[in-house]
């Protein structure tokens, strides 16, 4: 009865942590973020993630929340490998890009992803035919 109390009391410990995301959770949080329609001051946006790679992930610490990421939130660290294109009415402009990104639970339970840095891998264009 011991044991069995205390793999309970483990096993709820660690789900008081919070939660890791999985990859569909980071593309979806991604998507929020990146995609959008055509406005009068800026064009289309969309983008196609080649790969995530999901890392460690550790309780809020205090540059986290000076960041604005909730106190006691888990936050885990994600490379996010993508494609963002952004439609022109005479081309495509295509930049391929790597993010180290913190992942994390905002106040609504919606996942975020936060940029920790971005690096441009490549820029296109793309004609239109």
């Amino acid at each position: 009865m011991k044991k069995i109390l205390v793999v309970l009391f483990l096993f709820a410990g660690v789900n008081c942590f919070g939660q890791t995301p999985a990859k569909a959770d980071i593309e979806k949080a991604m998507r929020g973020k990146w995609d959008r329609a055509q406005t009068s001051s800026s064009p289309k946006q969309s983008i196609t993630i080649a790969s995530i790679k999901i890392g460690s992930g550790a309780i809020a610490n205090v540059q986290d929340k000076i960041d604005g990421i909730p106190p006691k939130a888990k936050v885990t660290i994600a490379q996010i490998d993508f494609t963002v294109r952004e439609y022109y009415n005479d081309k495509t402009a295509v930049t391929r890009r790597v993010m180290n990104a913190k992942v994390f639970k905002d106040q609504f339970d919606d996942w975020v992803v936060m940029s920790n840095g971005m690096k441009s891998t490549e820029s296109s264009f793309e004609s239109k035919q």
